[in-house]
């Protein structure tokens, strides 16, 4: 076999050359025997240089020890020696090897043995010792070769010169390494063929060679040494090979895909990675393999990049299913309603919601009943000519003067509504209402203040039905703006699309036999749904809902949600993670990983457990897949969800205006869907 270690401008490279039909066993010994090792099957794409100078080295005495040597400091004195190459410039140390023939120690009277030959020696003592020392370990036959390429002779020769001062270490009086006599031009000719000599001019036992290999024994601090990676681990036959692709297996020899069943999806993952790991390319490959199934599927993230990875993949099968609520697009917004449904249970959720999103506001009954009597009083009144919404809570509650007459109707609309007519009576003057209703305000003008949220909130009739989207398989896509709403309004938005995703599904939209699948990107921004977490991943599951929620670090997420994330995500994929989660990974994953582990991992590298049929899978390695190619379909997905789902900016503002203002709106141009019928104005 031969080793070797290569230094360039760009770092230090070590190969390992050995028969074909012993690579695999070779690689598995090495997975095994050194922490933190792999092996990638070398390419053509390898670098190949023009040597300008080589020379070969052997040793004066093979029969005898090098002497005392000391691994470490060994190796990384020649480590050291190869730093500082210039542009263009190349350093090779090229070791040839082979197993030495076991040979009997010598005895006081016996002879010697020297590769390739026999002589008879009447050897002292200390000689005797040295010879029995080193034969009592694995030996190898071996050559050394060093190569260099610069620009000049002297600089070939100052290159050599490092080599050669960190070799003159090793040796003793009785054996040290000496060039021979071949000339550089034959060693650059067996530099590049890798000869195997016909007689090894060297024998070295297995710590001489552990040494002089040049293997970053310890922790040398030498520039350019390639960084410790992770263990590469087998996937075991009970992860499937088809159905929700998640990656490939990088073991070697067992290079296969890893996937997970739509089923083995509801008991939901967790995919934890750091921006630029590779992250967004997985959950778009996923969800780019629900649309090509036909399955259900609703997407919410924060920052758009997923969300156009995703609009860019649809298939051209499922153009017609799509759904987009694109806080971005301004210029048609879509109709969604937080206030359709009844009353009671809209006022009573949307109460909850607000008190689990602040609950420093929740502490006092004053402010729930404000919420709660808000609500009914938009969604009771007669007072209105058209339904109102969640953008006309501020108008009812605090009305400037030109509002006044219209929530004074709002409030006589109710006056049938026994505890709402006496509940109003308590706020005579307007002093009283801005004190008792501010906390409220503080909390939705950052909903009905914004006119691209306020555009899509504040519809009379909703054009997005999720109870309708999730029974019709539909693909729901929803960019919470973040990047120019603020992270705290694309939060609170999420949160309300959360719970309303959540209530369909409690009212049985979803198919247990055939789950949708739900994704949440950065979810921590989002994730405040008045259900403890823990007890909504369990019931997710039996209502039907696949979930899988991404996120940076775990840092990002409460506790609790970490707690509830960690024993409910039976599927855990983990990208390159900081040394204070890698241990929490590690504890989590179990003893056959390390926190080095998870700190390791490449860009696409992953360390995951997937759900199985049998249960959690063992820790498996792989490597996530490319994003697939856009279909292009992105600019007619956009054009079919605004036609059938949007509304002209211009008729939406027109319509909350005319709303207020107490004169019928004008019929809509042109025809849009709508979901529900009248609502029920009596409650319960």
């Amino acid at each position: 076999m031969v080793f070797e270690v290569e230094a360039t401008e760009a770092g230090i490279q070590y190969r390992l050359v050995v028969p074909e039909e012993t690579a695999d066993f070779l690689t598995g010994q090495l997975r095994a025997l050194v922490p933190g090792s792999t092996a990638t099957p070398a390419g053509t794409d390898d670098p190949t240089h023009q040597w300008t100078a080589a020379v070969e080295l052997g040793q004066t005495n093979p029969r005898r020890s090098l002497g005392t040597v000391n691994p470490e400091a060994l190796s990384a004195s020649l480590l050291a020696g190869m730093q500082g190459l210039g542009r263009g410039e190349a350093l090779l140390l090229q070791w040839v090897v082979s197993p030495a023939l076991r040979q009997r120690p010598p005895q006081a009277t016996g002879e010697l043995v020297l590769p390739g030959r026999r002589y008879a020696s009447k050897p002292d003592r200390d000689q005797i010792n040295d010879v029995r020392a080193k034969l009592s370990e694995p030996n190898f036959l071996a050559v050394l070769r060093v190569a260099v390429k610069a620009p000049t002779k002297e600089r070939c020769e100052h290159l050599l010169a490092r080599v050669r001062a960190s070799l003159r270490a090793v040796g003793s009086h009785s054996n040290r390494l000496k060039q021979r006599l071949v000339t550089s031009g034959r060693v650059v000719s067996r530099v590049q063929q890798r000869t195997v000599p016909t007689l090894f001019p060297m024998q070295l036992a297995g710590v001489e060679l552990v040494a002089l290999i040049c293997w970053p024994i310890g922790q040398p601090h030498v520039a350019g040494l390639p960084r410790s990676r992770t263990r590469q681990l087998a996937a075991t036959g009970a992860i499937p090979r088809t159905g929700r692709v998640v990656g490939r297996s990088n073991f070697p020899g067992n290079e296969r895909l890893l996937a997970l069943s739509p089923l083995e999806s509801t008991w939901h993952m967790q995919v934890v990675g750091p921006t630029g790991s590779g992250k967004t390319a997985l959950l778009t490959n996923l969800i780019k393999q629900d649309m090509d199934a036909g399955r259900g599927v609703i997407l919410i993230e924060s920052k758009g990049d997923l969300f156009n990875a995703v609009l860019d993949r649809v298939p051209e099968r499922r153009l017609q299913d799509v759904v987009l609520i694109d806080v971005g697009d301004t210029a048609h917004p879509v109709g969604w309603n937080i206030l359709a449904g009844s009353p009671y249970v809209v006022a009573a959720d949307i109460q909850r919601l607000f008190d689990h999103l602040y609950p420093q506001d929740s502490r006092g009954v004053r402010v729930r009943q404000g919420f709660y009597h808000l609500i009914l009083t938009a969604m009771l009144s007669t007072g209105s000519i058209a339904p109102l919404t969640f953008a006309d809570i501020g108008a009812l509650a605090v009305p400037r003067p030109d509002q006044e007459e219209f929530a004074a109707r709002l409030i006589r609309g109710v006056s049938h509504v026994e505890e709402l007519a006496s509940w109003w009576q308590g706020f005579s003057d307007a002093r009283t209402r801005a004190t008792h209703f501010q906390p409220i305000l503080d909390r939705i003008w950052q909903l009905n203040n914004r006119p691209s949220i306020r555009n899509i909130i504040g519809q009379s009739h909703s054009t997005v039905d999720m109870g309708e989207i999730i029974r019709g398989n539909k693909v729901l896509l929803v960019n919470l703006g973040r990047s120019t709403e603020g992270r705290d309004t694309a939060g609170l938005l999420g949160s309300l699309l959360l719970n309303s995703v959540w209530s369909a599904v409690q009212a049985g939209a979803a198919n247990p036999a055939r789950p949708t699948m739900l994704v949440l990107d950065e979810y921590q921004d989002f994730a405040g749904l008045p259900t403890l977490a823990a007890d909504w991943f369990a019931q997710a599951r039996s209502f039907g809902l696949a979930v899988t929620v991404a996120h940076q670090f775990l840092g990002q997420l409460t506790r609790e949600l970490q707690d509830a994330t960690k024993n409910n995500a039976r599927s855990t994929v983990v990208f390159q993670t900081s040394a204070d989660e890698a241990r929490d990974f590690a504890r989590q994953f179990g003893r056959s990983v390390t926190d080095e582990d998870f700190m390791n991992l490449a860009r696409f590298e992953v360390l995951m457990r997937l759900a199985t049929r049998d249960g959690v899978s063992s820790p498996v390695t792989g490597v996530t897949l490319p994003p697939v190619e856009p279909t292009g379909f992105a600019d007619e997905v956009r054009r079919h969800s605004r036609q059938t789902y949007g509304r002209p900016r211009a008729d939406v503002e027109a319509e909350i205006k005319q709303r207020r203002g107490g004169q019928p709106a004008p019929t809509a141009p042109h025809r849009r869907r709508q979901f529900g019928g009248p609502r029920n104005t009596t409650g319960g």
